[in-house]
C-alpha cells in the first residue's frame, strides 16, 4: 500500500514538473525579447508576447505561463496601427484610397492654380506619418510678350494664377486680339498677346460723287472729310464722315442718286410728249391744255439738278373757244400764210427730241 502511494506520487510530481514547447502567439504578434529565441521553457517559467510592426496592443496580457507542458491563454489582441487624418494643406486636396492605416499611403494633389511643393505620398508607419506634409503654392507667370507699337501694364517681374494683364495701343494704332490676359495654371498668360495695327482709312470713293473738303490722305484716326455728289444727283446719307477706331468711315459711306423729278401735272392740261415716269434728271416733257384752254408759260420743260421742273410748271386758261391748247386763237389763217395742224405737230416733235438729245 505504501509502495502504490509513493509510485502515484512520483508520477504526480514528473508530470508538474514536464517543460512546455515554444508558444504559439495570436494574430499580428510574436514573442519578446529572449523568449524569441527560446525552444523549450521549464515549468512554471513565463513568456512574453509583442505586436509585431504596425501593431499596437489594444488590451489583454502580453505574458502566458508554462504548467505541467501547457501554456496559459494568449490575451493579448494587436489591432492595425492607424495614423489618423493628415492636416489640412492649404489649397490642396488630400486622397486616402485605403483607411489611413499602417502601411496605406496618403495621395496630396494641388488645386487648379496652385503647384505642390514636396511629396505627393506620404506613408503611414509604425510611429504615425512619416514624411512631412507638402504645400501649394500659388502658379507663377512670367511676363507676357511685348508688341510692336504696343505695351501692357502692370509691368512686374511676375505674376500669379489668375492676374491679368491689359495690352494698350500707341495713338493712331488699333487692337487686333484680346486686350486683357490672364495668367493660367499651367504658368503661361492666356490669350496669346495681341497685336497693333495702324488706324487708316481707304479714299472715300463714291460712284457720281467724291471728295468735297477736309482731311487730305492718308486718313489717319478720327480724320474727317465731307462728301458732296455730282450735278443732278442727290445723297442719300450723310456726307460728313470721320475714320474710327476700326480703319472704317463712320457713318458708312452715303450715295448718289440721279435726281427724280415728280410727274409734271397741271390743271385742264396733260402729258403730251417726251420722257415717261420716272423722270430723272434732264429728261424733257411736253405739255398742253385741253381743248378750250390755251397755255401760260412754257410747254416744254425740263427735270433740273434740283428735281423741279424748268423753267417752271405752265397753267392752262380758258381762251373761250374750241380749238385745242395750241390753237389758241381757234381758227385757221387764210391764204399762203396757213399751216396746216399736222405740220405744227411735226415740228413740235422734232423740236422735243433735239432738246432731249442736247441735254441728255
Amino acid at each position: 500500500m505504501v509502495v502504490t502511494v509513493l509510485l502515484l506520487l512520483s508520477c504526480l510530481l514528473l508530470a508538474q514538473a514536464q517543460n512546455c514547447s515554444r508558444p504559439v502567439g495570436g494574430p499580428n504578434m510574436d514573442l519578446r525579447d529572449k523568449d524569441i529565441v527560446s525552444s523549450t521553457f521549464p515549468d512554471g517559467s513565463k513568456a512574453s508576447f509583442k505586436c509585431n510592426v504596425g501593431y499596437r496592443p489594444e488590451g489583454g496580457s502580453a505574458t502566458i505561463t508554462c504548467t505541467a507542458g501547457r501554456w496559459s491563454p494568449v490575451l493579448l489582441r494587436c489591432q492595425i496601427a492607424s495614423c489618423g487624418p493628415l492636416e489640412d494643406v492649404v489649397n490642396g486636396i488630400i486622397d486616402y484610397p485605403n483607411d489611413a492605416v499602417f502601411g496605406e499611403k496618403a495621395v496630396i494633389t494641388c488645386k487648379p492654380g496652385f503647384i505642390l511643393v514636396g511629396s505627393s505620398e506620404i506613408t503611414c508607419g509604425d510611429q504615425g506619418w512619416m514624411d512631412r506634409i507638402p504645400v501649394c503654392e500659388v502658379v507663377q507667370c512670367d511676363p507676357p510678350a511685348d508688341i510692336i507699337d504696343g505695351k501692357f501694364s502692370p509691368s512686374k517681374e511676375s505674376y500669379a494664377y489668375r492676374e491679368v494683364v491689359q495690352y494698350t495701343c500707341k495713338s493712331d494704332y488699333t487692337i487686333n486680339g484680346s486686350k486683357s490676359l490672364s495668367c493660367s495654371e499651367d504658368g503661361t498668360f492666356k490669350p496669346a498677346a495681341p497685336t497693333c495695327t495702324r488706324v487708316q482709312c481707304k479714299d472715300p470713293e463714291i460712284e457720281n460723287g467724291g471728295y468735297k473738303e477736309g482731311a487730305r490722305p492718308p486718313y489717319k484716326h478720327s480724320s474727317s472729310v465731307t462728301l458732296q455728289c455730282n450735278s443732278g444727283y442727290v445723297m442719300k446719307g450723310t456726307p460728313f464722315l470721320t475714320c474710327d477706331i476700326n480703319s472704317q468711315w463712320s457713318p458708312a459711306l452715303p450715295e448718289c442718286e440721279l435726281v427724280e423729278c415728280k410727274e409734271p401735272k397741271i390743271e385742264n392740261g396733260k402729258w403730251k410728249v417726251g420722257s415717261g415716269p420716272p423722270h430723272k434728271y434732264s429728261s424733257t416733257v411736253m405739255l398742253e391744255c385741253e381743248s378750250g384752254y390755251s397755255i401760260i408759260g412754257e410747254s416744254t420743260q425740263r427735270c433740273d439738278k434740283n428735281g423741279r421742273w424748268s423753267p417752271g410748271l405752265p397753267q392752262c386758261k380758258h381762251s373761250g373757244g374750241g380749238g385745242g391748247g395750241d390753237d389758241a386763237g381757234g381758227g385757221g389763217r387764210g391764204g399762203g400764210d396757213t399751216i396746216s395742224g399736222g405740220a405744227i405737230a411735226a415740228i413740235v416733235t422734232a423740236a422735243v427730241l433735239l432738246v432731249q438729245h442736247y441735254w441728255l
